[in-house]
């Protein structure tokens, strides 16, 4: 259920940055490069977003 939510707030942030980088392009391909680089390394690495099974919480 925090994946679900991380995702739907982290779609929010990202459509608000190229809604506010709307007539520069080339910034939004930056902020949309950086921002989704952020998100998989959140996903990836936050123990909160970690729900898993009982043999990955062993690890």
């Amino acid at each position: 259920m925090a994946k679900i939510a991380f995702t739907l707030a982290w779609g929010v942030v990202l459509v608000v940055t190229n809604r506010a980088l709307q007539d520069v392009t080339w910034a939004q391909y930056v902020a949309t490069f950086l921002l989704g680089g952020a998100y998989a390394l959140t996903l990836s690495k936050a123990r909160f977003l970690h729900g898993g099974n009982a043999a990955e919480k062993s690890r």
